[in-house]
């Protein structure tokens, strides 16, 4: 019941790290050694925490009701329920890409379109109710505007970019019409609120204090939507030419210039993000204390980085390819970083309690006399 009670959406922040991390690697778009053998390990790591995170978050639900609901009246907590919608998309899409390479292909792309329907439903009871409550029921101040508050509104466009691949798999011409009539509109969600979230977190940043070393993690969120948006848009040409018709051409200019733009605002966040991690290592920060919002140096490098293999593939240009490849490098540094503190936090009992008070208390006394030994 500890466990059960402590146990937040957030943790579903590791399932998308990993996801994303196994299908990029596994899809390098330049040949490096052991990627199916990588690709396919952390796909079955991927598997044990996406089912472990799952059958948690449902034992929350029938242990501890209370605390599951209470989750809706915390701004900080609810927000999460974003996660547990992209934690989803992320593995669909790793069933597509990888699990059709150890599966029956027809049966994995069928799970593959069974989960992508779930995580848009959850992707869009998120995006709709987290953002209610947060106008009607949470007490909030300009100042505490932070980049986080993205989370519950990218999950349509990662739908959006994740369902793209399956558009060919799914039927006749008319329900590929109909599932790209939800994907385009989904892209337009977020795409939307994108701008409207990221123009708050602009001015909190010039008219406000600057962000502590706590929520300098979160200023990495904004890079997410911007590759999911690449994502979308270059698989759009690809996937649904034939739907086009007459303005399929015309589809395809538009993604370039698009993709393009935004991968070039989304270097702008890397960037800027990266100045404000550096800042607080120095002597002017104020720290970086771990935290499982270091999450937040995974999944939005490697949405931008699967952003750029898009470009790659839409365009077919080694410069997109070779950038894709050193997008990976970098994102395997923050993820190995990441997921051996996480590893290490859950050992130790930082990041949840799992031992008895009085195993802790023991196993402190124990290292003390090692130490005075």
């Amino acid at each position: 019941m500890r466990v059960v009670r402590q146990f937040g959406l957030n943790w579903f922040t590791t399932v998308m790290g990993i996801g994303i991390v196994a299908a990029l690697t596994y899809t390098s778009p330049i040949t490096i050694p052991l990627q199916h053998v990588v690709g396919v390990t952390l796909f079955a790591a991927l598997n044990v925490v996406f089912i472990s995170a799952f059958v948690m978050w449902l034992l929350r639900w029938v242990l501890a009701t209370e605390t599951a609901v209470d989750d809706f009246r915390k701004p900080g907590r609810a927000l999460f329920y974003g996660a547990f919608a992209m934690g989803l998309n992320v593995v669909g899409n790793d069933y597509f890409l990888i699990g059709t390479h150890l599966l029956p292909r027809l049966l994995a792309i069928h799970i593959s379109i069974g989960i992508w329907l779930a995580g848009t439903l959850a992707s869009l009871f998120t995006v709709i109710v987290v953002p209610y409550l947060l106008f009607a029921e949470h007490r909030v101040e300009r100042e505490e505007t932070v980049a986080s508050w993205l989370i519950p509104l990218v999950p349509p466009i990662v739908a959006a970019a994740t369902g793209t691949n399956l558009l060919p798999y799914v039927g006749g011409s008319a329900v590929q019409f109909a599932m790209l009539a939800v994907i385009v509109a989904m892209f337009g969600v977020t795409f939307f609120l994108f701008i409207l979230m990221s123009t708050l977190v602009y001015a909190r940043l010039v008219y406000h204090r600057r962000l502590s070393g706590q929520e300098a993690p979160s200023l990495w969120v904004e890079i997410g939507p911007i590759g999911m948006s690449m994502g979308t848009m270059c698989g759009l040409p690809i996937q649904a030419n034939h739907l086009f018709g007459a303005y399929a051409n015309a589809l395809h200019a538009f993604a370039e210039v698009f993709a393009m733009a935004m991968w070039g605002i989304g270097v702008w966040w890397i960037l800027i993000s990266t100045m404000h991690t550096l800042l607080h290592v120095t002597r002017r920060g104020d720290g970086l204390p771990f935290h499982l919002g270091w999450w937040s140096y995974v999944f939005p490098i490697g949405s931008f980085t699967s952003g750029t293999y898009a470009l790659d593939h839409l365009m077919g240009h080694s410069f997109f390819a070779i950038a894709g490849v050193v997008q990976l490098a970098i994102l395997w540094v923050c993820f190995t970083v990441v997921f051996v503190r996480t590893t290490m936090g859950i050992v130790k009992g930082e990041l949840m309690t799992w031992r008895a008070v009085h195993q802790l208390e023991g196993s402190e006394h124990v290292c003390a006399q090692a130490k005075r030994a």
